[in-house]
C-alpha cells in the first residue's frame, strides 16, 4: 500500500453533533492524477532550488531559508479564523501565483455555517473535557 493510501490516525474524538458523522473514506480515496503531479512538481522544485543554493552558496543559505520557513509557518490566528500566512507566502513566492483557490472557496461564498469561535477555543484550551465541580468553593 502506498504511503498516501494508508488510513489516517484519528488522534482526537470526533464531535458528530458539530462536524457530522466521522468518515475517513475521503482521506484514503485516490487523488486525481493532476493533483498528484502538481504536488510532486512543487516538492521537486523545492528540492532543486535548495540543491542549487547549496551548490552556489554553501549549506548555510538553505538552512537559514528552512529555519525562516519553519518560523513563518508557526503563526496562527485564533481557531475558526482563516490564516493567510502572508509572510510565508511572500517568502515562498506564492503571492505571485493565481490559482483556482484564489477565487473559489472563499468563506463569504461558503454554504456551510461559520465555525463557532467559543467552541473552538474550548477545544483548544481543553475546557470542555473536565467535569464541572459543584459546590460553593
Amino acid at each position: 500500500m502506498e504511503p498516501g493510501n494508508a488510513l489516517p490516525f484519528q488522534a482526537k474524538p470526533h464531535d458528530a453533533m458539530r462536524l457530522g458523522l466521522a468518515s475517513l473514506k475521503e482521506d484514503v480515496a485516490p487523488k486525481h492524477p493532476v493533483e498528484v503531479i502538481q504536488r510532486e512538481s512543487k516538492k521537486q522544485a523545492d528540492v532543486t532550488k535548495n540543491q542549487m543554493l547549496r551548490n552556489l552558496y554553501g549549506v548555510a543559505v538553505p538552512a537559514k531559508a528552512s529555519i525562516e520557513t519553519q518560523i513563518l509557518d508557526r503563526f496562527h490566528r485564533l481557531p475558526g479564523l482563516q490564516s493567510s500566512k502572508l509572510g510565508l507566502e511572500s517568502l515562498t513566492g506564492a503571492l505571485d501565483e493565481y490559482g483556482f483557490e484564489s477565487y473559489l472557496g472563499l468563506p463569504e461564498y461558503s454554504e456551510e455555517l461559520p465555525v463557532e469561535m467559543h467552541a473552538q477555543m474550548e477545544v483548544k484550551l481543553k475546557l470542555g473535557t473536565q467535569p464541572c465541580e459543584r459546590g460553593f468553593f
